[in-house]
Parts: structure tokens; sequence; C-alpha cells
């Protein structure tokens, strides 16, 4: 019988969602939560012939004791917990579930807090302030409020979510910019965007929003040195990872005026510790990591980390495919797809 190992951190109460396609194709399939330590994953995914990966390590040495694993499925548009290197070596398929629309929509939705001041306002409103022709004092919150049509966003990034971000942004009027080292000005001037070095998104833009993986390269991205570079009237942005940002440098950059507030849906530990200084800052807003979510999305993820699962033990090669130079080492292990 097929083996299906669940590893997460945490739990996905919905998989298995489609029980009666396990069945059909003769696979078990096999929860273990939590699972957070390379012993633990070696135990339980050994012998899988397909794993899905939430949030637990899938590093070299887990990698190098899958002796039947033709598939890492990642429910999550992120995969940074799977050594995607060593899962091409060892001829194993990565896949992971991207989400564009909903995340470019929180991160749009960020960038308009952040424009219009609206928890800050909010926050002002329940402490009873209002604003008057006789006590005006809600209007002391209210300057520097600029027209966001004209405006400048930088997008760090332009995979699936950083390109479904940019018509929103045109909708709004905002010039866009991007940085995206893996992309040729060609490509991205087809996107109606204009490719620009880091150092010149960070000083030209009055919204700097992130859409990049994280890796080795994008760690700590952005650091003191680059806030610096940044407007002190802009806003940063981050739906992707909350390490590509450097946060002690964040709290600096706000603290001092290098800009002027940031949006986070993710930061670098989660949940953050209740004494991190970020969160008693007012120009700041945190979303808890929930940029991912719609009812629909929700499913629609689940859906799509089995279907890659169920691609692979029907011998077909799957569409959301991470590592797409792992196809000769894999036929060379396995057998040819379709």
């Amino acid at each position: 019988m097929l083996k299906v190992v669940f590893t997460g951190k945490m739990d996905l109460p919905r998989l298995p969602a489609n029980e009666e396609e396990y069945r059909r194709l003769g696979a078990q399939f096999v929860k273990k939560v939590p699972c957070s330590t390379e012993e633990e994953v070696i135990a339980e995914a050994g012998d899988a012939d397909a794993v899905i990966a939430l949030r637990c390590p899938y590093t070299q040495r887990v990698i190098e004791n899958l002796s039947r694993c033709r598939l890492i499925s990642v429910p999550s548009a992120g995969y940074e917990w799977v050594d995607v290197d060593a899962a091409t070596e060892h001829g194993i398929c990565v896949t992971n579930v991207p989400n564009p629309e909903e995340v470019s929509d929180h991160a749009m939705a960020l960038l308009l807090a952040c424009a219009r001041k609206i928890s800050l306002l909010n926050d002002a409103v329940k402490k009873g302030w209002w604003d008057s022709l006789e006590k005006p004092k809600i209007m002391q919150l209210l300057p520097p409020i600029s027209r966001l049509r004209g405006q400048c966003l930088g997008i760090i990034g332009l995979g699936r979510i950083g390109r479904s971000l940019v018509p929103k942004a045109q909708g709004f009027g905002l010039k866009v910019i991007a940085y995206d080292p893996y992309l040729s000005s060609a490509e991205v001037e087809k996107i109606g965007v204009k490719l620009v070095a880091l150092d010149e998104l960070l000083s030209e833009s009055d919204f700097v929003s992130i859409h990049t993986s994280l890796n080795s390269q994008t760690y700590h991205l952005l650091g003191e040195e680059q806030f610096k570079k940044m407007k002190p009237t802009a806003y940063l942005v981050n739906a992707a990872r909350g390490a590509i940002i450097d946060e002690a440098a964040l709290y600096t950059a706000l603290s001092r005026g290098y800009i002027a507030g940031a949006a986070l849906d993710v930061m670098d530990t989660e949940p953050p510790a209740p004494d991190n200084p970020l969160l008693k800052m007012d120009n700041i807003i945190i979303t808890a990591h929930t940029a991912y979510y719609s009812q629909q999305a929700f499913a629609q993820a689940l859906r799509q980390t089995e279907d890659e699962v169920f691609r692979v033990l029907r011998g077909e090669w799957p569409h959301n495919l991470v590592n797409p130079e792992v196809r000769e080492r894999f036929n060379a292990r396995w057998q040819r797809l379709k």
C-alpha cells in the first residue's frame, strides 16, 4: 500500500479532504501532529511515498532518510522549511500552493490603512476623539496624509503575488516599480512595471511592499542601512516572511523617523514575544499572518495540496513544481511521469 504522511507543527483538521481518492489509489493517509524535529519527521515519513509538510524541518538530513518519497507537497505559498536543493538532488519533487489574490488583497489593504491612517484614527475615535469645528482634536493626527494617486509603490519580488498586486495598485493611480534580481527588464516591462535596483526602489518609493521568498539571499534583506535610504514619509508593508526584515532595525527606523510607519502580516518569531517593542508602537499595524486566508482560498489550498499528491501517485507531473530542475533526477530514480 502507498503511504502519504502529513507532518506539521500544527494540525490541518480538514485533511484528508479527499479520502475517496486515497482509497482509489490504494494509499494510506497518516497524520503526525505536532512534528517539529528532524528525528520525528524521519520516524514518521521515512517510508512515505509522498508527504504533506507544514512548518516542520525537511532538512538535507531528513531528505536523505526519505527512502521512498517522490513528493514533498507544501500547503502554503512559502516553503522555507524544505531544503529544495537537497530534494532536487535526491529526485524529489517539491510543490507549493500559490495564493496570489488573497495575499495581494491584504497587502493593498495594509497599504491603504497606512496611507489613510485607518488604525490610528480608529483607535482615537474609540478613545473619545472626534473632529469638530469647536474641538478639532483629531486634526492633530491627520498630517501628513498625501493623496494616493501619483505616489510610488515599490514591490520587492515580482512573482505571482507581486504581479497580482500590480493592477490593484495601478487602479488607485499608483506608479509601480519593482526589484527582482531573477527577472529581466524586458520581462518586467510586459507587466507594466519598471525594473530598478533595490537602492533606487527604496529611495524612490512612497510605499514598499515585500513579496519575495525567504532564503539565504533575502534573510534580513532590509536592515537599518536600507531603512535610512527610504523616504521619512514612506511606509513598509510585509506580507511575505518576517525574517526578510531585521526587526531590531525596523524598531530603530520607526522610533527615529527613518520611515513613517509599517504594516506587517508576518514577523520573525510567530507569535511574537509579549515584550516585543514593535507591539507597543502607534505607527505599525500587525495582522497575525492572516493574509493567505479566505474561506475559498483555504479550501482551495487543501484541495490543491492533495491534488499534487494524487498526480504524482498516478504517475503525472505536479502543476506547481517549485524545483522544475528535478525532472532528470526524478526520472532516473523513479519512473518517467506523464
